[in-house]
Formats: C-alpha cells, sequence, structure tokens
C-alpha cells in the first residue's frame, strides 16, 4: 500500500472525529476530548496539517508539522496518526516515511522530531526503522491521568 499526503477536506475532518482504537490505544481516541475535536476541526485552515490518502484515494490518516520552542530553538515536529483499521496491520514504515518524506519536499528540514507515548511500542519500533533516535522524554497529563512521551528526532546531515 503506498501513502500520499494532501491538504484536508471537511469531510475527514468528520471522519477523523469517529476514529477510536482498541485497548491501551484508546488513549488515541479523537472523540474523547473537545479540545482534540475543535483543534480537528481549526486544522482545516492550516497549511501545515494534511490527510493521508492510499493509492485509491481512500483516507488512511492524518499528520501535522509544527514548531516547538527549546531552549530559544524553533523545532520542527511532526504529528501523525493511522485510520485505526489500518494499525498492526504492518503498514506503519510506509505510512510514516511518506509523511516524512513528502513533508520533506514541502518544508525542506533536515532535522524531524515526534513525540511517541512510551507504551506505544509498535511505533516506537516503526520510528526506530525510519532512523529516528530517542532525543529526551517528557510527561503531561491528559485527561487527568499522567503519561510519559519520549522524543525522538532524525537528522539528515
Amino acid at each position: 500500500m503506498e501513502f500520499f499526503i494532501r491538504k484536508r477536506i471537511n469531510e475527514d475532518i468528520n471522519e477523523f472525529i469517529t476514529w477510536t482504537y482498541e485497548g491501551i490505544y484508546s488513549f488515541y481516541d479523537n472523540n474523547i476530548q473537545q479540545e482534540k475535536i475543535d483543534s480537528l476541526k481549526q486544522s482545516i485552515h492550516s497549511d501545515r496539517a494534511f490527510s493521508v490518502i492510499n493509492e485509491e484515494g481512500t483516507l488512511a490518516g492524518n499528520c501535522e508539522f509544527y514548531n516547538v520552542q527549546e531552549d530559544n530553538t524553533e523545532i520542527l515536529v511532526v504529528g501523525l496518526q493511522m485510520k485505526p483499521s489500518l494499525t498492526g496491520q504492518g503498514h506503519g514504515s510506509k505510512f510514516s516515511n511518506a509523511i516524512i518524506e513528502q513533508g520533506r519536499q514541502l518544508f525542506k528540514y533536515d532535522h524531524l522530531e515526534l513525540a511517541v507515548a512510551d507504551f506505544n511500542k509498535r511505533a516506537i519500533r516503526t520510528y526506530e526503522k525510519e532512523g529516528f533516535k530517542k532525543r529526551g522524554e517528557f510527561e503531561d497529563t491528559i485527561r487527568g491521568k499522567s503519561y510519559n512521551f519520549i522524543i525522538m528526532a532524525k537528522d539528515w546531515n
């Protein structure tokens, strides 16, 4: 399966907000938190938020590139989410690689970072296969519960 990023449309957002995941991955459900729903709806206006489709044009996920400030340095970060019905089927590397490489064509970056919940071993293995290395950790409280995240980074220099 091949993947491509494209501008989001309202129909994509309407589908994104219905996505729910099994077991521990329910952490990523899009319909739990109004803040997440509102953010997805607002992302339609962003030139850094994309839908991911497969070669047949079927919605397969979403991604967003954004900047964070750390020690007076601006760092480009990507957030990505695969459609629940596609997870755990061996599509992770092609999915993440398509987003990273197509994003690189658009934004011309030589350094990219992402954050992943430390319990998401599948995603961590996928990112490691794509050349990302652990750079740090942080803790965040989401919906009243503390979670640990791993910051992963990749350089192309």
